[in-house]
């Protein structure tokens, strides 16, 4: 078996110098305490965010029930079905992880079902029926308890769970950009916070039909994120938005640090480069040593879909990789195509990656070992048609704005920005320039496959390649697509799992090789990555549009310097000095990649939202809220409202207006007759450029003056033609023209200082 094999033992426990530990083992009291210390860490990590999340409005009981939910009716359910596919040895800790993974794709079919058929306990049914199944039938009963578990070293789980220290900045940011409740008045949440939550409503009560803001549209987007939450919340009875603005985000940095950690182990077979993958994707940045601050992380809590397809893809990595390595039990390939939907569906940068990182390991084979060739083409086919499933099915055949540009897809980066934007990037070359140093920058992170691909056992093991193809992928969309809401970056995003991986298997198979032969080097390039980091705008200043392109220059000139110091040092240090060369260089970049974000995490910036004027653009008040619970409350999930407010100001619909207005919809839970338009794919195929598909006109005028019209100055005509149309409550929002009463033909229900909410009879 070659160098990257073998650190993938059949049986962990047989390493003398793996520290996985057997249960049996020996111990002294020391020992036995920094064990348990060691166990509990994860717990007692899960426990600190949920207290942050407390602290950030969501109540006590709520956090202990969607917990007891998560656990009972997803994690449960997956770490079985986990155990019964994956290799005989394993750990606790992986199986939670993976059965997360597995147990969210359950919840979110579950969910689909329930949904569309109106039975709602279907949420709870389905995972709960799995389970006693799984445990009842003797043949996977048995299967279950046949899969060891081994001790993992005490400070595997402490390390590893310690990164998610990373988050905590961008989620007391993210509290204050979506506040959870306030007493009185107007705040400014995130703009696309109730996009998220009205799509949640969607998936809770009606299933994936059509857009909830606009009756019109059907629904072509990566809602199975919203699905999850959705499921959660019915199973547990917490309310929507306690969910998807605070315990979601709280939980999914451990999910994700876990799962990193615990498929490092199982690709390598060391203990160690678990909390180092785990550091790798939650604590490190895009490299850059412009002196600008930056950071982009694996999780983005304004994207719910970004980091709930982490552990998805991830798991899809670890079941490949069993399966190469002949230790997966049959049945495993089933859980391709399983997680292979999932994570199309959750986010749709996701597995376009797999499908590009299988399409090199296939070419790869061809050249340099043809022994799994096969395997490697069924899996590539399953990949590919899940693929077009999601496309089809999920997406409806709608690119979501998604643009095939590689001329502007310079402009939408920060360096293009920094560099002066189009005063001062002028030609082919000035774009080239950007694209290369924004892909290098991306592709730091996994700076370790150069490792692997510098050997021939490494070039020959098909990981290596879906590893590399993923993240080459990944870094390439930002040069070649463009997206009105910047969503291309995504892809980039999607990928650092996948470079945090493979820099983590590189340093693995380097050591098998090297031994302690490697410590100064790695030392040495320790050191150096600050110095890489900090030392080219320490002697010519951060990168300003002044400067533009001779400063770069400088600054860039000035890091590959220290580079190549840092890597030739090491190859006098140590032998041989090729090794050591290409060590002490990955160690420099991925020790510049993580001090990038632990300077950016510094100097992030929380924004409070204090209160604001009703005119203020995504102004937002607690009356108008109630007026939308409201109708929650005293109506039919089959019931349809309509509103007359439609852009994040209150002004008229057309001339511009940004209609990315989903309050009612979100609020409400009911779906809307006409609201925003944005975000639909029918906006960005009539406004394809740029930004323009926010501020579009709505292309059914005759209906959006029908529905403004009969709240502003209402009449028997009108109040007929939007009951036909299924119309049951009429939401007015005082912010927008309306008449001081919409009786007799409509009668007022509900009232605040801000809104009213009339009930519209049934058309005669």
């Amino acid at each position: 078996m070659d160098a990257i094999g073998r650190t993938v033992p059949q049986d962990l426990r047989n390493r003398p110098d793996n520290p996985v530990l057997d249960a049996g083992d020996a111990r002294s009291p020391a020992s036995q305490t920094l064990d348990v210390l060691g166990q509990s860490a994860p717990a007692v990590a899960l426990a600190a965010l949920l207290a942050l999340a407390i602290a950030g409005g969501l109540p006590l009981s709520s956090a202990l029930r969607a917990l007891a939910a998560l656990l009972l009716t997803q994690i449960l359910p997956g770490a079985l079905i986990w155990r019964m596919v994956r290799p005989r040895n394993g750990s606790w800790l992986e199986d939670l992880a993976m059965g997360f993974a597995i147990g969210s794709t359950i919840a979110i079919g579950a969910q689909i079902v329930a949904s569309f058929s109106r039975m709602p306990w279907l949420s709870w049914g389905f995972a709960v029926g799995l389970v006693i199944l799984l445990v009842g039938l003797p043949a996977s009963r048995g299967r279950i308890l046949a899969a060891e578990t081994s001790r993992l070293p005490w400070w595997f789980g402490a390390f590893t769970s310690l990164t998610i220290v990373a988050a905590v900045p961008q989620l007391l940011t993210y509290f204050r950009q979506v506040p959870l409740a306030w007493t009185s008045g107007y705040r400014r949440p995130n703009v696309d916070a109730y996009l998220h939550l009205a799509l949640s409503g969607e998936l809770a009560h009606r299933g994936p039909v059509t857009f909830p803001w606009v009756a019109s549209e059907p629904l072509a987007y990566h809602w199975f994120s919203h699905a999850w939450v959705a499921n959660l919340s019915v199973v547990s009875g917490v309310e929507l938005d306690e969910m998807l603005f605070r315990f979601m985000p709280v939980f999914l940095p451990l999910a994700v640090a876990l799962i990193v950690g615990t498929a490092a182990l199982r690709l390598t077979g060391r203990a160690w480069t678990g909390p180092l993958a785990a550091t790798l994707t939650l604590a490190a940045g895009d490299l850059n040593v412009f002196g600008v601050p930056s950071i982009t992380g694996a999780l983005a809590p304004l994207s719910p879909s970004l980091g709930l397809s982490v552990p998805m893809l991830v798991a899809i990595v670890v079941v490949l990789r069993c399966r190469w390595q002949c230790e997966a039990r049959s049945g495993a390939i089933l859980l391709i195509p399983l997680l292979a939907i999932a994570a199309a569906g959750t986010k749709g940068s996701t597995l376009p990656l797999v499908v590009a990182g299988l399409g090199m390991a296939v070419g790869a084979a061809m050249l340099f070992d043809r022994s799994r060739l096969r395997t490697l083409t069924t899996e590539l086919a399953v990949v590919i048609g899940c693929l077009g499933f999601a496309l089809l099915v999920i997406f409806h055949g709608s690119e979501a704005g998604l643009r095939l540009d590689p001329r502007h897809a310079p402009e939408f980066t920060a360096l293009f920005r920094w560099l002066g934007g189009l005063e001062a990037v002028k030609t082919n070359s000035d774009l080239a320039f950007i694209d290369v140093v924004v892909i290098l920058g991306v592709l730091a992170r996994g700076a370790g496959l150069l490792l692997l691909l510098a050997t021939r056992q490494g070039r020959r093991d098909p990981l290596t390649w879906l590893l590399t193809g993923g993240s080459l992928a990944g870094a390439a969309a930002l040069a070649t697509f463009t997206h009105p809401g910047n969503s291309q970056f995504y892809f980039a995003i999607s990928a650092i799992p996948l470079l945090a991986l493979g820099s983590a298997v590189g340093l693995a198979s380097l050591i098998d090789r090297t031994g302690a032969k490697i410590l100064k080097p790695v030392l040495t390039g320790l050191a150096g990555g600050v110095i890489l980091l900090l030392l080219p705008s320490g002697l010519i200043g951060v990168l300003t549009p002044v400067g533009s392109f001779s400063q770069a220059t400088k600054l860039l000139e000035i890091a590959g310097a220290v580079l190549l110091l840092v890597g030739l040092l090491a190859a006098l240090m140590a032998s041989p000095g090729r090794t050591a060369f290409l060590g002490a260089t990955v160690v420099t970049i991925l020790a510049a990649s993580v001090t990038t974000a632990g300077i950016a995490m510094t100097k992030t910036h929380r924004p409070d939202a204090p209160p604001v004027r009703s005119g203020k653009d995504l102004a937002v008040s607690r009356d108008e809220i109630e007026a939308a619970r409201w109708i929650r409350d005293h109506s039919s999930i089959e019931d349809m409202v309509m509103t007359n407010r439609h852009c994040v100001t209150p002004t008229a619909p057309e001339g511009g207006c940004d209609s990315r207005r989903w309050v009612v919809a979100a609020f409400s839970e009911r779906q809307v007759l006409l609201e925003g338009w944005t975000a639909t794919p029918r906006s960005t195929d009539l406004a394809p450029e740029g930004r323009e598909s926010i501020t579009i006109a709505y292309w059914k005028p005759e209906l959006l003056t029908l529905n403004d019209g009969f709240i502003a100055r209402p009449d028997a005509e009108a109040a007929a033609k939007l009951s036909a149309m299924g119309v049951n409550w009429v939401y007015v929002d005082y912010t927008r023209p309306h008449a001081k009463t919409l009786e007799p033909f409509a009668h007022l229900r509900f009232h605040t200082p801000g809104a009213d909410v009339y009930e519209l009879p049934k058309a005669g």
